[in-house]
C-alpha cells in the first residue's frame, strides 16, 4: 500500500522515542538502551518487545501503546495495531494523532466508512497532515464518494504539490466522476512525476471502459502489456474489453479461470460476471454474483440494482419495488450516477404497477359482468 511504505522512514527513529519513553521514571532510566540493530523484520519484534515493557510499567501511558500500534502496522498485523490504537484513544481520545493512525489502520484492513469516520475526528482535533488527507482521499474514492475524493486530493496537494500519488488519486477520482480528459491528463502527469507506469495505464483502461470508449482502452492496455507480461489483472482488463465490444463467450473463459486469483479484488470479479450473466439473461447466476459483492459490499448500489432489475423482468414487482427502497434509502452521494439511474427506473416501474393493477381491475370488472344474468323487464302485469 502507497500509505503503508511511508512508514519504512521512520524506522531508525523508534530507538529514540523508546529511549524517551524508558526515561520517564528512576526504574526506567536502569534499563540498558542497546546500540541500533541492523535493519531486518526481527527489529519490529524487538521494538515492539521493548514497547511491551514500557506499558507493563507503565499501563496508562498512552503513547506507548500508539508507538505499539504504529509497529504492529509497519508488520502488516492490522487487528493487533486496531486493539492498541484503541487503547491509546481510551487512554486519550483527543490526540487526533492517535486518529489517524487509527484510520490508517481501517483503510488498510479495508473498512473504509471507518476510516473516514477517524480520520475526520483528527482533522476537528486540529491534525491536518499531507497523510491525513491521503487517508481521507483513497477512503472515499473506495466508498465511491467521488466529489469528497477530490477534494481531499486538492486538500494534500496543497500540502504536497510534487507528490505524484495525490495526482494519481485525484485523476481516479475524476475519472469516477466522468470527467475522462480531465482525469487523463493528471493521471498522466502523475506518472511523468514518479507514479507506477502499470498502475496508471491501468486506471486509464478503467476509466475508458466505463466511458465505453473501447479504443482507447485498448490503447493504454497496449501500452502496459509493453511494460509487462499478462498477469492476472491484465487477463481482468481484457475479459472486461471483450464483453463490452460483444464477445462474452471469451470473456467467460478468462473470468472463470482467473476469478479466484490472490492478485485481484474479488469483489470487481463478482461484479463483472454479475453484469455478464444478467446482459445474458442468466438471472439465476447474476443473482449469486450479485449476492457475493454483497456479502463484502453490503451497500453496493449496483449489485442491489442488478437485483431490482431482475425482479422486475421476472415480474415479482413488489420485490424489485424494494429493492429499488432499499437502494434509495442508502447516501445520495455515493455512487451518483447509479441513484439516479435507480431513482428514474423506480418511478417507471411505479407507473408500469399502477397501470398494470388498472388494467386487471378493469378486467376483473368486465368478466364479473360477463357472469352476471341480464335483468329481466319488469311488465305491468308482473307488478300486479
Amino acid at each position: 500500500m502507497i500509505l503503508q511504505s511511508r512508514l519504512l522512514f521512520r524506522v531508525t527513529a523508534y530507538f529514540l522515542l523508546i529511549t524517551s519513553l524508558f526515561s520517564c521514571t528512576e526504574q526506567q532510566q536502569q534499563h540498558e538502551i542497546p546500540n541500533l540493530p541492523d535493519f531486518d523484520p526481527s527489529y519490529y519484534d524487538y521494538a515492539i518487545s521493548r514497547m511491551d515493557e514500557v506499558i507493563a510499567e507503565e499501563p496508562e501511558n498512552a503513547e506507548a501503546h500508539y508507538r505499539r500500534a504504529e509497529l504492529l502496522l509497519m508488520q502488516d498485523k492490522t487487528n493487533n495495531a486496531l486493539s492498541s490504537i484503541r487503547k491509546a484513544l481510551e487512554l486519550n481520545e483527543d490526540d487526533p494523532v492517535y486518529h489517524q493512525l487509527s484510520a490508517k489502520a481501517y483503510l488498510q484492513k479495508g473498512q473504509n466508512r471507518e476510516a473516514i469516520n477517524d480520520a475526520k475526528d483528527a482533522l476537528l482535533l486540529g491534525g491536518k497532515s499531507v497523510e491525513l488527507y491521503e487517508i481521507l482521499a483513497q477512503a472515499s474514492l473506495n466508498s465511491n464518494y467521488f466529489s469528497e475524493a477530490l477534494q481531499y486530493s486538492d486538500s494534500a496537494l496543497v500540502l504536497a504539490p510534487r507528490n505524484p500519488y495525490n495526482y494519481f488519486f485525484k485523476g481516479r477520482a475524476l475519472a469516477a466522476g466522468g470527467d475522462t480528459l480531465a482525469a487523463e491528463n493528471v493521471l498522466l502527469r502523475s506518472m511523468e512525476m514518479g507514479a507506477g507506469e502499470a498502475e496508471v495505464y491501468e486506471a486509464l483502461v478503467d476509466m475508458y471502459m466505463h466511458a465505453a470508449n473501447y479504443g482507447k482502452a485498448r490503447f493504454y492496455m497496449e501500452k502496459n502489456l509493453d511494460l509487462q507480461d499478462a498477469n492476472d489483472r491484465l487477463l481482468f482488463q481484457q475479459a472486461q474489453i471483450l464483453r463490452r465490444t460483444g464477445n462474452p463467450d471469451s470473456a467467460l473463459v478468462i473470468l472463470s479461470g482467473i476469478r479466484n486469483s490472490g492478485e485481484l479484488d474479488r469483489f470487481a470479479v463478482n461484479r463483472e460476471l454479475m453484469e455478464l450473466y444478467f446482459d445474458r439473461n442468466i438471472y439465476d447466476s447474476a443473482l449469486v454474483y450479485s449476492s457475493r459483492m454483497r456479502e463484502s459490499q453490503p451497500n453496493d448500489k449496483r449489485a442491489l440494482l442488478t437485483r431490482a432489475r431482475i425482479y422486475d423482468r421476472r415480474r415479482n414487482y413488489q420485490e424489485s419495488l424494494n429493492t429499488y427502497e432499499e437502494l434509495l434509502a442508502l447516501d445520495s452521494l455515493q455512487q451518483e450516477d447509479v441513484h439516479k439511474i435507480a431513482a428514474e427506473e423506480l418511478d417507471n416501474l411505479k407507473r408500469k404497477v399502477a397501470y398494470l393493477w388498472r388494467k386487471q381491475q378493469e378486467e376483473e370488472l368486465q368478466k364479473l359482468k360477463k357472469g352476471l344474468a341480464p335483468l329481466q323487464p319488469i311488465t305491468p302485469e308482473e307488478q300486479q
